[in-house]
């Protein structure tokens, strides 16, 4: 196997040598500097006289939009910060101006986070369409996509003249199929539709463009290592100008002053991403997710990690590529990566009780990965190397 060096030390973490962590897709480890940031604020939180209102509250949520900004690459003004991808979405969905009769287009299969919000606008009589995206999805069982799949098209195709929204994952949960942005985004635009993202599975492992979306929302905790509860939310300017400001106290023009005397402005809301933002964040989970995507943005950004996770899964692959066991699976698999079909997550499709043989050998070698829908989930990252994919191929082999 060629030699493939981590571009993110894995002395950084509080991860020992035993564990092999492959399921950032469920969860991503906190670097030891973020948790380092939580404490020092954690605290100052005892000693609340001695904290400073710009430098210890105000100023960790500009830095936060800044680094998310630049590892996205996108303007820091159009960034707001949510606790979840959930409630970035929600911000679409509660502040978007329906009228009955509207439509939402999703993708069959989405996580709750993108299906539940946009259903329950049926109460003001929108209507949420729900599209397979390749021919037998929604079999029993399932067909496992290949690299033949079509799904921006068949996404395209679905809208109707009362399509206002289209909402998607940008790389599925379950079965790892990365959805062309850039493509959907045209056609959307075109089509005087608004394309929302929710790239949770995507963000800090893979590189896009925002040409043709008009939101962007992703909570922190899986490949920007940050912590639960919280995210950032991306909206393009003019789409934002359309949402109800859900925005309180922090989301004036200008920032809140501890003098008492505030200034008077025409406008109660600021313009910018701040406007989105509903009152206080946690602050400390702010400063950890400023620090991990710091991290992310020192290690080459979005677009190394990419390659970097490629050739991993590329090695991991060729590993595979001869047992017998695995070689349907192996080359699926690369033929979708050689198609730009797929993040970070690579997804076996393998029957329940040779999984449930695999998840049992993996828990035995400290070895962690994660199932969905039928699909085995290996998720790499920055931290892994040659090395680590010695060993899954290993365990995979293994097991038949």
């Amino acid at each position: 196997m060629p030699p493939i060096a981590p571009l993110i030390s894995r002395d950084l973490f509080d991860m020992p040598p035993i564990v092999q962590w492959f399921s950032h897709c469920k969860d991503g480890p906190l670097p030891r500097a973020s948790a380092d940031a939580v404490r020092a604020l954690m605290v100052s939180e005892l000693r609340p006289w001695d904290v400073r209102w710009n430098e210890d509250f105000l100023d960790v949520q500009r830095s936060l939009r800044e680094i998310g900004a630049t590892l996205l690459g996108v303007d820091a003004q159009d960034i707001s910060l949510v606790t979840c991808t959930s409630t970035g979405l929600e911000v679409v969905a509660l502040g978007y101006a329906w009228q009955a009769g509207d439509e939402v287009v999703i993708p069959a299969g989405e996580f709750p986070s993108n299906r539940l919000p946009w259903l329950a606008l049926a109460g003001k009589g929108v209507t949420c369409t729900e599209v397979a995206l390749w021919a037998g999805q929604l079999a029993q069982p399932t067909v496992a996509p290949d690299a033949q799949i079509e799904p921006e098209q068949r996404l395209l195709d679905a809208i109707t003249p009362r399509t206002r929204v289209m909402a998607v994952s940008w790389v599925r949960y379950q079965d790892g199929i990365r959805l062309d942005l850039e493509k959907l985004g045209r056609g959307c635009r075109a089509r005087g539709v608004h394309l929302v993202v929710d790239g949770i599975q995507g963000a800090g492992t893979v590189a896009t463009s925002f040409e043709g979306v008009s939101a962007f929302a992703s909570g922190g905790h899986k490949g920007l290592l940050g912590m639960q509860g919280q995210g950032l939310l991306w909206t393009e300017r003019s789409f934002r100008q359309q949402l109800v400001p859900l925005g309180t106290w922090l989301s004036a023009p200008d920032d809140f002053s501890q003098s008492g005397a505030q200034a008077q402005n025409d406008a109660p809301w600021a313009s910018d991403g701040r406007r989105l933002e509903a009152g206080s964040p946690s602050i400390v989970s702010c400063a950890a997710l400023a620090s991990s995507i710091r991290l992310l943005v020192e290690s080459g950004g979005a677009v190394k990690l990419q390659a970097h996770i490629a050739g991993l899964q590329r090695a991991l692959l060729a590993a595979l590529a001869p047992n017998p066991a695995w070689a349907a699976e192996a080359r699926r698999l690369d033929e979708l990566l050689s198609a730009g079909r797929l993040g970070s997550i690579l997804s076996f499709a393998v029957p329940a009780e040779r999984c449930e043989r695999l998840l049992r050998a993996a828990d035995a070698q400290g070895i962690s990965t994660s199932t969905r829908e039928g699909y085995l989930r290996i998720a790499l990252h920055g931290w892994h190397d040659a090395s680590d994919i010695e060993r899954c191929a290993a365990w995979l082999s293994a097991q038949r």
